[in-house]
């Protein structure tokens, strides 16, 4: 966590200025699971994009957080047990659960980190992207999203999934290798494996529960 980002919603909003520093993007759909990117935008690259995508394809409820500053997007980094946007915590309250998609910092791995309370559902996703040849691991324990008060968790059965992506495969999933905001509107085919990926594990968890 950036050490000079804001503590909460209520602070960012006293200091940045909607629709110009950052926007709210909320798509109400079907609610069974709630799909959030709460550092998108410029605030972690590439997290936006993939949530919007997964939200569309399944017809899920989706909310997104997007930084827009040019540059010093990393002050609008509420952490996600600190996150508390009402439009956000209200949709993932009323969601059975919960898909949080995160962007860590890492250049030299293209990697996935999924963390969460979700055992089930953390485990479809861990078989179909490894299946569809992703490199995943059990996210460690700063990453690991299993905090109850984690906004991935303030779901209707208290349990959600956090997948934190590393630099290097968000960068992979724009042509060029380039997640620059005016790039990212160019993914490339690895993009959509990956959401593909998830929409899979996503309909067989739905088989389930």
């Amino acid at each position: 966590m950036n050490e000079n980002s804001y503590t909460d919603f209520i602070e960012l909003q006293q200091n940045e200025q909607e629709e110009l520093d950052y926007r709210i993007i909320v798509h109400h759909r079907n609610p069974d699971i709630a799909i959030l990117a709460i550092h998108g935008g410029n605030i972690e690259p590439g997290t936006s994009e993939i949530a919007a995508a997964l939200g569309e394809r399944l017809y899920a409820s989706t909310y997104l957080f997007e930084g827009l500053k040019p540059r010093g997007n990393q002050v609008l980094h509420i952490t996600s047990c600190l996150f508390n946007e009402p439009d956000g915590v209200s949709m993932a309250a009323n969601a059975q659960t919960t898909l949080s998609i995160h962007g860590h910092y890492d250049v030299h791995n293209a990697l996935v980190y999924i963390g969460g309370r979700n055992e089930p559902y953390k485990n479809l996703i861990q078989q179909c992207l490894n299946k569809a040849g992703f490199q995943s691991d059990h996210a460690p324990q700063h990453l690991s999203g299993m905090k109850g008060n984690n906004i991935t968790n303030s779901s209707k059965t208290g349990v959600g999934v956090q997948l934190e992506l590393s630099t290097k495969l968000r960068k992979s999933f724009f042509k060029g290798d380039d997640f620059t905001s005016k790039n990212r509107v160019n993914p490339c085919n690895l993009f959509k494996k990956f959401v593909t990926a998830i929409e899979k594990a996503t309909l067989a968890y739905k088989e389930i529960v």
